[in-house]
């Protein structure tokens, strides 16, 4: 009986120690050394979160499609032909486009501005072709400038030919060419009877004898009279 007794006795001890054994260590699980612990996953039933997306940028707003014009073509620009202003000279009787007579006023004869093939100079003494002037403004903004075109070598259809000043004692006639100096005269009052000097390229007509003077000296007050008598 006490052999029996020592093994039941033994058998409820192991039995106790076991069960304290286990309630110490129920729930805590040493993880294996050198191993990472697993990552916590998302419980099951758990609703997974999304990242809210980003608001659209708003797209700027589309320009109106706009036609597409094209730009007339600028008019050209007519440009008004320059000339100088005689309005100054009414008192010589000078009328533009006129045919007219050139005369040396003070001598006492008839000694007209005469326009022949090789110069001009004041020989005429008669209205023929060859003394009959007109006298236009010249294309220049200077006031009181003038050309003189002889009507008879301006029948041709073309510039036309102009009385020229030069260097020497008589005039020439040269192809007209619109403000060359040559052939743009000043027009200078001489006191208020109307007659009048001319000023060239080369400086006062002066006349002695019908013949003008390479010095200017002579007479210098010229007259206009009408061509027809």
């Amino acid at each position: 009986m006490r052999h029996n007794s020592s093994f039941v006795m033994g058998a409820v001890l192991a039995t106790a120690g076991l069960l304290t054994a286990c309630a110490s260590g129920e729930g805590t699980s040493a993880a294996p050394s050198g191993t990472s612990a697993p990552a916590t996953s998302t419980p099951a039933g758990s609703p997974s979160v999304t990242a809210v997306p980003a608001a659209p940028s708003t797209a700027p707003a589309s320009a109106a499609p706009t036609r597409s014009t094209t730009a007339a073509p600028a008019k050209p620009t007519t440009r008004a032909k320059v000339t100088s202003d005689l309005s100054g000279l009414r008192i010589t009787g000078i009328k533009t486009g006129k045919s007219v007579l050139i005369d040396v006023a003070g001598d006492g004869v008839d000694r007209f501005l005469q326009a022949g093939q090789g110069e001009v100079d004041f020989t005429g003494t008669d209205r023929t072709d060859s003394t009959m002037m007109a006298i236009y403004p010249a294309p220049v903004e200077a006031k009181n400038r003038v050309v003189i075109k002889p009507p008879f070598w301006n029948e041709e259809v073309g510039g036309g030919y102009c009385v020229a000043d030069t260097a020497g004692a008589a005039l020439k006639l040269e192809n007209c060419q619109d403000g060359k100096a040559s052939q743009v005269w000043r027009v200078d009052l001489a006191g208020d009877s109307g007659l009048f000097e001319l000023h060239g390229a080369y400086g006062v007509i002066g006349v002695k004898n019908g013949r003008i003077t390479a010095s200017g000296d002579g007479d210098k007050g010229l007259q206009v009279l009408p061509y027809a008598p």
